[in-house]
């Protein structure tokens, strides 16, 4: 259960904010009849597939049958879980969340950032109280604004210097933040004599760190975090909060080192981010996806960069769309981005990203290397080698002219088994029994409840769901007014919410009247099956035991209506 906000605020705040205001900054959006689509930023896709409906306040996709509020929206495109998500709309709205009571994980969870806060203070401290790390830092370039920036600090050359500033009952805490190694049941600082460089998340809280070292004979040169509740070093990049919050470019660029990142952003060059120790992955590739249209891989000009530049490359061409651009900057022999912006600057490195090498162009090295295409066996070799990428590539434009090329080298056509079938549509629901199509037509106009006879009790109905509609009515008699989107986060807590908001494109084709004619058919036939089973069951009674005077009348009066 996460931490209870209560439902009134809820629906407050999906009142207050408008799903379009929230979406359209993050994903395009076109207009479409009374609804906005556009492509969906939960899939690839070449044509789009995702809408967002102001009526209903709600998004859907109909490829990849994501849908939900705004609140679910802010929860799948940011990462975050629900009670972020609602503080990142009520900071939106200019009100405050009231939880009622909070969880120990989520509990915990805050008592862990508020320790990574409180270590980046120490370290940021500790910097600044020692000269030798403070020349370094000059002699790297780096300024105290850069400094401040990026909080960078510094872990002294201690084995207890961070355990010692925290109450011995919190250091189980600042071994769940890995900030604690162990060996002979001693515990002790895992980052000693570096360099600290915080890793933000993309809110900007403190996750984990990394450690440079300052001595050249200290080993391992740069020492990261370990994976923690807060940090999964796949999932996050070094600085993206800042490149996101600073950079009005629609390109951004992605190094291999922190130092890089700080280096570039002193210089100007603000729309930078780095991996952290690890290869590019597809969850970078997409996040980076969501914010900027062109991404540009950086590496070393040597062996072990164009190796990291084939992996990144495997990577993206699956994740690879049409509106989207991919380019490779392979700078100069012994040359990294810190060096080349200190010794070029700001305009000469802009020069190099203006010549990185289009994702097509690399492709197409890769697929030919080590091959001769100007004779009969390199041509059919490269036939056969481009198979396996294209087989990678979503269907669209770029694969087809990629295609194009190879065929234009090999004088083949390529094969149908290159060609992708489309991706088939998720189903949305099970079987349609009654119940369904009442709560999604319920869920898509919730002034339906209205409709429903105050004699009918959902509960008694033979269909599973009718404790749902029953608290529907509860919810939308208390709120008269209340949208789908709100309508729906009523059931999260009870883990309703995937399985409902599918239902709600079960009547995607239909307009409000037809809906509302679609809800009196159902509930006639609603009706009926309830007077046909009660007559049932009053009979099968009458032929075992007989029936009182009272049950004699209300069965011919149950034959009187159903004749009717």
């Amino acid at each position: 259960m996460t931490a209870s906000i209560p439902n009134e605020f809820i629906d407050d705040l999906l009142t207050r904010i408008d799903i379009y205001d929230v979406v359209a900054p993050r994903v395009s959006l076109k207009k479409a009849g009374k609804d906005y689509a556009g492509l969906c930023p939960f899939h690839n896709e070449n044509s789009p597939s995702f809408t967002v409906s102001q009526q209903k306040q709600f998004f859907h996709c109909f490829g990849c049958g994501k849908s939900g509020s705004a609140i679910g929206f802010i929860m799948d495109f940011e990462g975050l879980d629900f009670v972020d998500a609602v503080k990142v709309l009520a900071e939106k709205a200019g009100v405050d969340v009231p939880l009622k009571n909070v969880n120990k994980d989520y509990s915990e969870r805050n008592n862990l950032y508020a320790v990574t806060e409180k270590v980046t203070r120490i370290y940021q401290h500790r910097l600044k109280s020692n000269n030798k790390i403070i020349d370094y830092l000059k002699n790297r370039g780096i300024d105290g604004s850069t400094c401040q920036t990026f909080q960078i600090g510094y872990a002294e050359d201690s084995w207890d210097g961070l355990l010692s500033r925290f109450p011995h009952d919190q250091h189980e805490i600042l071994d769940k933040c890995g900030l604690i190694s162990h060996s002979n049941q001693k515990s002790y600082d895992k980052f000693r004599n570096r360099l600290m460089f915080p890793i933000h998340d993309r809110r900007g809280r403190v996750i984990a760190f990394g450690g440079r070292a300052v001595d050249a004979e200290q080993q391992p040169k740069y020492l990261n975090s370990p994976e923690t509740v807060l940090f999964h070093k796949s999932k996050e990049l070094y600085g993206y909060h800042l490149a996101r919050k600073h950079s009005q470019e629609s390109t951004i660029l992605v190094v291999e080192g922190y130092m890089d990142v700080v280096s570039l952003h002193q210089h100007g060059i603000t729309n930078a981010v780095a991996t952290l120790g690890t290869a590019t992955s597809s969850d970078h590739i997409r996040l980076l996806f969501k914010t900027w249209d062109k991404v540009i891989f950086c590496f070393d000009g040597d062996q072990a960069g164009k190796n990291a530049a084939k992996k990144a490359l495997n990577t993206a061409l699956p994740l690879y769309l049409d509106d989207k651009i991919i380019e490779f900057l392979f700078l100069p022999n012994k040359e990294d981005p810190d060096s080349y912006v200190k010794q070029f600057g700001k305009q000469g490195f802009i020069e190099q990203m203006q010549q990185a090498t289009p994702l097509s162009t690399f492709l197409l090295t890769i697929m030919t290397a080590h091959i001769d295409i100007h004779t009969l066996d390199g041509k059919a070799q490269l036939h056969e080698q481009a198979k396996n990428y294209f087989k990678q590539l979503p269907s669209g434009a770029f694969r087809r002219i990629m295609q194009s090329k190879v065929s234009e080298i090999t004088g083949l056509q390529p094969d149908a088994s290159t060609t992708k079938r489309p991706v088939q549509k998720q189903s949305l629901v099970g079987p349609l029994n009654p119940m369904r199509r009442l709560l999604a037509l319920v869920l898509n106009i919730p002034q339906l409840c209205e409709r429903i006879p105050k004699t009918m009790n959902p509960r008694q109905l033979p269909f599973k769901g009718g404790e749902i509609v029953h608290k529907m009515i509860e919810i939308q008699a208390n709120n008269p007014q209340i949208k789908s989107a709100a309508l729906i986060e009523h059931f999260r807590a009870d883990g309703y919410v995937e399985n409902l908001t599918r239902l709600m494109a079960v009547y995607r084709e239909m307009n409000e009247s037809e809906m509302q004619a679609e809800m009196d058919d159902l509930i006639n036939h609603l009706e009926q099956m309830t007077t046909t089973d009660q007559i049932n069951r009053l009979r099968e009674k009458q032929l075992r035991e007989g029936l009182s005077d009272t049950e004699k009348q209300q069965l011919v009066a149950l034959l009187t209506k159903k004749i009717k």
